[in-house]
């Protein structure tokens, strides 16, 4: 989960860079998040990678590896597709990712073994929570799809 999530964010970024996208020219949503990001940065090691200030400074302070800690579920995902702008309305009941991260955190943390974690579920049961967070993450990634190619990273307030 947090890898297809860091992953579809990144693209986000990719994308801008490809495109040139200019900070001006960037939603205000977007705009505050590349300023946390620059916030977090060394200003020397900045400086080295900026050519051009209205474009790299999108792309120069992402880190991929900062966006997620390994704890997403569905009020996650919601609350970054808020933060950038895109949707994250799905036919999909996203209710089992709650159960896959508090599952995850458990055994990463030692509280739980696995056996303890799985004693409960049928291997068949454990194949459908994992086919609907799939299809839950297909579905988050078809918007951050639509999202990019129609743009939705641009303010909408700034077109003509």
């Amino acid at each position: 989960i947090e890898s297809t999530m860091r992953d579809a964010i990144e693209e986000i970024f990719n994308e801008m860079k490809n495109q040139g996208v200019s900070f001006n020219k960037i939603r205000p949503e977007l705009k505050k998040i590349v300023l946390q990001n620059l916030k977090r940065r060394n200003p020397d090691k900045v400086f080295q990678k900026v050519v051009d200030i209205s474009v790299d400074i999108i792309t120069v302070g992402f880190d991929k590896e900062e966006l997620f800690s390994g704890n997403i579920d569905a009020q996650k995902i919601k609350t970054t597709a808020k933060e950038y702008g895109f949707s994250a309305k799905t036919k999909t009941d996203s209710s089992d990712l709650l159960t896959v991260k508090d599952n995850r955190n458990d055994l990463a943390h030692g509280i739980k073994s696995f056996a303890e974690v799985g004693k409960d579920k049928s291997a068949d049961e454990l194949i459908k929570i994992k086919n609907k967070v799939v299809k839950y993450l297909r579905q988050i990634l078809e918007n951050i799809q639509i999202y990019i190619d129609n743009q939705e990273y641009l303010d909408s307030t700034n077109t003509p």
